[in-house]
């Protein structure tokens, strides 16, 4: 591992000190009886807390870098000057959060000429923090993860955030045979198992539908653990709607599923 760029540190700082504070925020609105649920255009749901997290994101990166252009899931996209680009997503799995349903997170990622270079995914109900800079690996509070070294896929955790996507996308056959071939499957989907492939704990993450706020973070903190990350056609790219993340091991494999 070579010399990180003081700035990417700084970065990385910045980003977690945001996510911390977004998480927060939402925290307070969580297991509310009272929280009031809305629905956006696209079918999502939307509360308070999704705002108030965002905004706590958003006054932390602006103190530190006012310069930045921002893309948040609640307030879109700003420009700025600097070449530098934050993408936060303020509560990632708020289906979980409305239902009380501990996995969901706050996600920031700060991107550079279009590359992702820090990232942090904090899990507030979970008390789990972690964060990447690019080329300085992965932490889970403070501790550095890696992936598993599990090889065979009938060894390894398979997991998603509910069949129903794999059906609107016309997947369900992929859906089967990876149920099928894999050693165990499980619903956990959503930031929080994209996280269990970064620490060791699953080994294939299949999304068939996502946008860029929910896999810019998740991605580097992958890749920095040891990890391989790309979209359902093996572009390591976070704007195609779709994703694989995999402890790298399996990754061509589970390609070569996806292509039937």
């Amino acid at each position: 591992m070579g010399s990180i760029p003081a700035m990417y540190l700084e970065l990385r700082t910045v980003a977690m000190t945001a996510a911390e504070a977004g998480g927060r925020a939402a925290l307070r609105y969580f297991r509310r009886p009272d929280l009031r649920v809305e629905w956006k255009a696209d079918e999502s749901p939307v509360t308070v807390a999704d705002r108030e997290a965002e905004a706590a994101c958003q006054q932390v990166i602006a103190a530190a870098f006012p310069h930045d252009a921002w893309l948040g899931e609640e307030t879109g996209e700003t420009g700025g000057a600097s070449g530098r680009r934050w993408i936060v997503d303020p509560i990632d799995g708020t289906r979980n959060f409305v239902r009380g349903v501990p996995l969901w997170a706050t996600l920031v990622a700060c991107e550079e000429n279009d590359r992702v270079v820090a990232a942090a995914v904090v899990i507030p109900a979970l008390a789990e923090a972690y964060d990447a800079v690019l080329g300085g690996g992965a932490r889970c509070n403070g501790a550095a993860i890696q992936v598993s070294a599990i090889a065979q896929l009938d060894q390894a955790l398979f997991c998603y955030e509910s069949p129903s996507w794999f059906h609107k996308n016309g997947m369900t056959a992929v859906f089967d045979e990876l149920n099928r071939s894999t050693g165990l499957q499980r619903g956990l989907c959503d930031a929080y198992g994209h996280m269990l492939v970064a620490s060791g704990r699953a080994e294939v993450v299949v999304e068939p539908q996502l946008s860029v706020w929910d896999v810019a973070a998740t991605s580097l903190v992958v890749s920095e653990a040891g990890g391989r990350f790309s979209d359902l056609r093996g572009t390591p790219s976070i704007r195609s709607g779709n994703a694989l993340l995999t402890n790298g091991l399996l990754h061509d494999v589970v390609l070569a599923r996806l292509r039937g």
